[in-house]
Formats: structure tokens, C-alpha cells, sequence
């Protein structure tokens, strides 16, 4: 992918993005005293959604934006399995785990004899 250079106007849209986040912070946190949490946390949501759009307006904002759009699109193509499925596929990994932990006693029980008896630990 080729650089692209960015313009005076998105370095422009970048600060602006950039001021309204942090007076939202400012704001959020210098009026703790005088403002209900809810309200303060509404403030600094307005201002970081006015961020974005300003954002938004850039080269890399609208790419981003896009992204985010096409991913939108693909998760709602994910096909999600029912409660079913899901049920029984959770059960078949309970019952393998439980038979592969068995397994593991099994051979480990075995292996752990065969060592003590070539070590001479047997003690019969």
C-alpha cells in the first residue's frame, strides 16, 4: 500500500478530535464536585462521539469507519449455533475431557509402577 501524505486539513480534523476528548476529561473530572456522575459521563460521551465525527471527516477516519462497516456486515453473516447445539457440543467436550483425564490416571498409574519397580522403590 502506498504512503499517503497527510493534509494540513486532516492534522486540522485530528486536533479537533483530539481538543474535544480532552475537554471532555477535563470537564468530566474538573466538575466532580458540582455535577452528578450520569451527567458528567453523558458530557464526556458527547464530547468523544463529536470527536469522532470530527475524526470521522479524515482520510484514516473514513478508512477506519469503513472498516468498521464491513465488519458490521460480516458479523451478521456469522451463523450462531442454537442452544441445542450448543448443549451437546459442551457435553461432548465434558465427556471427553473426563475420559482423557482417565486416560492420563490410567497411564500415569502404570508408568509410575513400571519406574518404581526399575528403580527398585517397590518396596515388595
Amino acid at each position: 500500500m502506498a504512503a499517503e501524505k497527510t493534509s494540513a486539513r486532516d492534522y486540522l480534523f485530528w486536533s479537533i478530535g483530539l481538543l474535544f476528548v480532552a475537554a471532555g476529561f477535563y470537564g468530566f473530572y474538573y466538575f466532580a464536585e458540582e455535577v452528578i456522575t450520569p451527567v458528567r459521563a453523558a458530557g464526556l460521551l458527547v464530547s468523544i462521539i463529536i470527536a469522532a465525527f470530527a475524526v470521522a471527516q479524515t482520510t484514516r477516519g473514513r478508512e477506519f469507519f469503513s472498516f468498521l462497516r464491513e465488519a458490521d456486515v460480516e458479523r451478521r453473516k456469522v451463523v450462531w449455533p442454537t442452544r441445542t447445539e450448543t448443549v451437546q457440543t459442551t457435553l461432548v467436550v465434558i465427556v471427553l475431557t473426563i475420559i482423557a483425564s482417565i486416560l492420563l490416571f490410567i497411564m500415569d498409574t502404570i508408568f509410575g509402577w513400571v519406574v518404581r519397580q526399575l528403580i527398585g522403590a517397590g518396596g515388595s
